[in-house]
């Protein structure tokens, strides 16, 4: 009897310990198939600037084809799922390029800055990589930074680049400029960059990480004079920014690019986003509430003015160089760039 008794209950462990076996072993391969479902999954996710390119929209918030550069793609709207994340950061994307890379401005500002200070200055974590102690005035009347004798005053210069870096639109190096456009005068350029170019190109730059770092493309920005007339319109404005060039990592956006961003169908031009009830503020991403820089110097008589939008939405001119405002950088990452997530601001695209 006690024999017997014995031997159900080893058959009953042994039942017992091969079922929980089993069970385990199941769920263990039920576990490992869900990890590589999810694991194929985001890889699948995984999208380059060309997919992007597959959604398309003709209204509303989304990606545009442009109307007017061939090949080009602009994020148009309020909110439209361009977030991107760089570091800890979010940053939106402008527009997918001819090339394929991705133009990304920070949507946040990293601090109020001069363009270009009229006086020397010093401004924390600007050392030797700031341009000339802060200034690049000049007293002789050939040269494009002087010194504005009329009214005994300098309010800074407005070229972004220097005599070595900056270049015309068929990237030849240009030694000259003129304040205004198609006038037939020029004046010699600066020996050395803007404050805030030189300050994103070297301070700004080294702090982002290796992996941004090494997504970031030596990229054409388009730093031309661009003027304020009431006949122009968008197409004008971007030939007369696409007139020269500088090539770098990091800019700033042009006044073009807060055009472009509204859905609002009066934004029709810059000079539509300075005049009232400047539509270019509605349906725009790039809104915000902060007065930030663009990279578009003023075609003017004198070279010490530049594009900026104000905190109210409106682009404005008239304003000194050497004026404290936000600056936003702009980015090219490469043509390359694998991206995860979804582009919105609760799962922003990602790296790899």
């Amino acid at each position: 009897m006690r024999r017997g008794k014995r031997r159900r209950q080893r058959k009953l462990i042994i039942i017992s310990s091969l079922t929980l076996l089993f069970i385990m072993t199941v769920g263990y391969a039920a576990f490992q198939t869900n990890i590589n479902i999810n694991a194929k999954g985001n890889i699948l996710k995984r999208i380059t600037s060309s997919d992007l390119k597959q959604n398309i929209v003709t209204s509303g918030d989304g990606l545009y084809k442009d109307d007017i550069e061939e090949n080009k793609y602009i994020y148009k709207g309020a909110n439209p799922n361009n977030y991107i994340k760089l570091d800890n950061d979010l940053w939106r994307i402008i527009s997918i390029e001819p090339d394929n890379t991705l133009k990304v401005m920070k949507q946040d500002s990293i601090g109020n800055f001069p363009y270009d200070p009229g006086y020397e200055t010093s401004i924390t974590g600007v050392t030797e990589a700031n341009s000339v102690e802060g200034t690049r005035w000049s007293a002789i009347s050939t040269d494009y930074c002087q010194y504005r004798t009329s009214i005994t005053s300098y309010y800074g210069c407005n070229v972004w680049g220097s005599k070595t870096t900056m270049l015309d639109a068929n990237g030849n190096n240009i030694t000259k400029m003129p304040w205004q456009v198609d006038n037939s005068t020029t004046y010699d350029l600066p020996e050395k960059e803007a404050y805030i170019n030189t300050y994103l190109n070297h301070i700004y730059y080294a702090s982002l990480s290796d992996k941004v770092q090494s997504k970031i493309t030596n990229h054409s920005f388009n730093v031309g004079l661009l003027a304020f007339t009431n006949s122009q319109t968008l197409s004008t404005d971007i030939s007369q920014e696409k007139a020269y060039t500088w090539k770098g990592k990091v800019g700033l956006a042009n006044a073009t690019d807060y055009v472009r961003a509204s859905t609002d169908t009066s934004c029709t031009s810059v000079y539509a986003g300075y005049k009232s009830p400047y539509p270019c503020k509605n349906g725009n991403f790039i809104f915000n509430s902060t007065t930030w820089w663009t990279m578009s110097p003023l075609s003017y008589s004198y070279s010490d003015n530049a594009w900026i939008a104000l905190n109210t939405g409106i682009l404005h001119i008239g304003y000194y160089v050497r004026g404290f405002n936000s600056v936003r950088p702009v980015l090219y990452l490469s043509s390359d760039i694998s991206l995860g997530g979804e582009g919105t601001s609760g799962e922003p695209y990602t790296i790899n």
